[in-house]
């Protein structure tokens, strides 16, 4: 059992290693679009029995960015949508892409249960986490990876209905 531990809390050192010194991004020109459809793709037929509705360009679609951060901070927002449906509703996740002249906007929308005014102000905080399992780094990665690429995220919630966030990147021509 000791040293079960001993390779928990391992493991959780590496965790933070790796989070304190994030791979370098490899910019470049990304086609936001492929790569959210791609991610919608892989999470539609989930075992969840959540509804998925995907809107907007499926390519073609501009950013300057390193294109595996950004599937990772796609990944960690679907992922969470589909943990925060509470079991007995029947769960329902909208991604939205859309484009204005010098900006490209991504939503990840899901029914779920909201999250709690106390908790909201350290959801992208290191370790933070509200969840039994998981590091609590997955907001705070997908943050800087997005800060990073000269964007932003936000998020909007209401208890019991559930939560938007909200990716703002520089588009690329």
């Amino acid at each position: 059992m000791l040293i079960e531990q001993i390779d928990n809390l391992s493991r959780i050192a590496g965790t933070f290693s790796n989070f304190a010194r994030m791979p370098e991004a490899s910019f470049v020109r990304v086609d936001v679009a492929a790569k959210i459809y791609s991610v919608f793709r892989l999470f539609m037929n989930n075992n969840e029995h959540v509804t998925m509705h995907y809107e907007g360009a499926e390519q073609n679609v501009f950013v300057y960015a390193d294109p595996e951060q950004l599937v990772q901070v796609f990944n960690n927002l679907i992922k969470n949508a589909l943990q925060a449906i509470p079991e007995e509703r029947e769960g329902e996740i909208s991604i939205r892409l859309t484009e204005e002249a010098k900006e490209v906007t991504i939503t990840v929308s899901d029914n779920g249960a909201g999250i709690d005014a106390e908790i909201q102000d350290k959801l992208f905080i290191p370790n933070f986490t509200t969840k039994s399992t998981g590091m609590g780094l997955g907001l705070a990665i997908a943050k800087n990876i997005i800060e990073i690429s000269g964007g932003s995220i936000t998020f909007s919630t209401a208890i019991n209905e559930g939560t938007t966030f909200t990716v703002r990147l520089p588009k690329s021509e």
